[in-house]
């Protein structure tokens, strides 16, 4: 494993001093180490992984979000909504211009939910029509009420300029908005962005971003610590403690929007019992799994079921505390008793077991720190009678298991967060096709919440959400994560985002 690590840092080394020497023309020129590469710049589909980071800065929303996750005005200046919700009105920044050079106008909006985009076919479904009411003033008619500027705070969905198509309607470039433009892009290395000179706000400092793929998270830290990069992006948790207190890294952190949680299939046995759902959420100590396994990179979730940074959390929730004696007498409970002394609990004949499911792209990107997560549960449920098996699977082979429904948990993490508004409740909607769980006083309540425009009402049903979601429990929630950047000794003014798909680089400046 040492080997192939040095092996990767050698290949790493070489592409990184192969293309980013400074050059004095180039200006202030910032490299930025990422794991994966952009593989899509159409609104046609959001990239997945690292990408995200350089798509934040080329493309804008109408709404957007401060680093600790207030709303407020991006590409629209205000917005009014009718008093039922089904009609919001955005008033468009003027003296906004597009990379190309063409004015942002409410053409753009329309072309940018256009029906064939990726948020009119997923979580944008209730827009029936947008109409313009001169260049700078846009109505959405919602087939339902919906709280519509929060879902339009989120880059998955940006607007994009008509230019990035031809006149047969076929993506040509990426034309964005955004303080950086697009340079250039070598596959699987790199993907250059140039400054936008006539940005709208605040004209970045930095010339140029090079941000370099570097798929291993080592070879990534070697790179920053060699001083070939001046950010890297996603470290592993022990690479975090241990930058913490190296001389000339700074290490940026903050809880994030994602939370990692196991969801139940509630459809089939053995977790269709509430009592054994409330046995794992005891079994398993978030405090211990953040400090050991995650080297007190996260906070202990303790079933809460969306981070502290998302609106509406409830500070009053009572989690569940680890108590295998309890775990234990619930599963008694439940009528299972290990009676051959194997230490796996049986009931009719029948051992408790479970298979968990785990996947890499289930877990957007976690990869290996999902895999241990997921041993550590299985050895806290071996120790309260639970023989439960780890099946790993790539993504295609893990949805048509879900699917079919030929697991009994998962793991999972995020899901439905785009900003602050905790929208993930919907994840357990009986009609979601990604929910295990059915009740009807749950669904109502998440109809309700979404339905609502008037804070306060949100509010109350949020509250009671995530109650309910401690109580029937469609999933335990583990652990909510943190977002770490580690920066190099010229990287100054960096302030890190809440937001998970964020890269805020306003401010930022190098010295030499």
């Amino acid at each position: 494993m040492r080997s192939a690590t040095v092996l990767a840092f050698v290949a790493t080394l070489l592409l990184l001093t192969a293309g980013c020497s400074q050059k004095t023309d180039d200006g202030a020129v910032i490299r930025i180490g990422i794991a994966t590469d952009v593989e899509n710049w159409y609104l046609e589909q959001f990239p997945e992984g690292d990408s995200r980071f350089v798509w934040s800065q080329v493309y804008e929303t109408l709404v957007r979000l401060t680093p600790d996750l207030k709303f407020v005005p991006g590409l629209a200046l205000s917005w009014s909504s009718s008093d039922d919700g089904k009609t919001w009105e955005f008033q468009l920044r003027k003296n906004v211009v597009f990379h190309d050079g063409t004015p942002f106008t409410a053409e753009a909006v329309i072309f940018s939910y256009n029906p064939d985009s990726y948020g009119r076919k997923t979580v944008l479904r209730a827009i029936e029509k947008i109409e313009s009411d001169g260049a700078h003033r846009v109505i959405f008619k919602l087939t339902r009420s919906m709280p519509l500027p929060y879902y339009l705070s989120h880059v998955a969905w940006p607007i994009m300029g008509p230019g990035s198509v031809d006149a047969k309607g076929q993506f040509v470039r990426p034309v964005g908005t955004g303080p950086f433009k697009f340079e250039r892009q070598t596959e699987d290395q790199e993907i250059t962005l140039v400054k936008n000179r006539d940005y709208w706000g605040d004209v970045p400092e930095i010339d140029k971003l090079e941000f370099k793929v570097v798929p291993d998270a080592i070879s990534r830290v070697i790179a920053l610590e060699s001083g070939d990069l001046d950010m890297a992006l996603n470290l592993a948790e022990s690479e975090t403690k241990r930058l913490q207190h190296k001389e000339g890294i700074t290490i940026h952190r903050t809880v994030n929007t994602f939370t990692d949680f196991i969801q139940f299939n509630t459809r089939r046995k053995p977790f269709d019992d509430l009592r054994l759902r409330r046995a794992v959420a005891h079994a398993i100590d978030t405090e211990q799994l953040v400090e050991t396994i995650l080297e007190g990179v996260g906070k202990p979730a303790k079933g809460r079921p969306i981070s502290p940074v998302m609106m509406y959390f409830d500070e009053d929730l009572n989690p569940y505390e680890y108590d295998p004696s309890k775990a234990r007498g619930l599963i008694d409970q439940a009528g299972w008793k290990d009676t051959d002394g194997d230490g796996i609990a049986e009931k009719n004949g029948k051992p408790l077991r479970g298979i968990l499911l785990v996947s890499e792209n289930i877990s957007t990107g976690s990869g290996g720190r999902t895999l241990v997560i997921a041993e550590a549960i299985q050895g806290a449920l071996r120790k309260i009678g639970m023989h439960i098996q780890i099946k790993q699977l790539e993504l295609g082979a893990a949805l048509r298991a879900e699917r079919d429904g030929k697991f009994d948990m998962l793991m999972r993490t995020g899901f439905y967060v785009w900003s602050s508004y905790p929208r993930h409740f919907y994840l357990h909607y009986s009609k979601n096709i990604y929910s295990h769980f059915s009740n009807q006083h749950f669904d109502r309540l998440i109809a309700e919440a979404d339905a609502a425009i008037d804070p306060a009402i949100q509010r109350e049903l949020y509250v009671e959400l995530q109650r309910q979601t401690l109580e029937l429990l469609p999933a335990f929630y583990l652990v909510h994560r943190e977002k770490v950047v580690a920066a190099g000794p010229r990287v100054k003014g960096y302030r890190i985002s809440a937001e998970t798909p964020w890269l805020n680089l306003n401010g930022l400046h190098l010295t030499q």
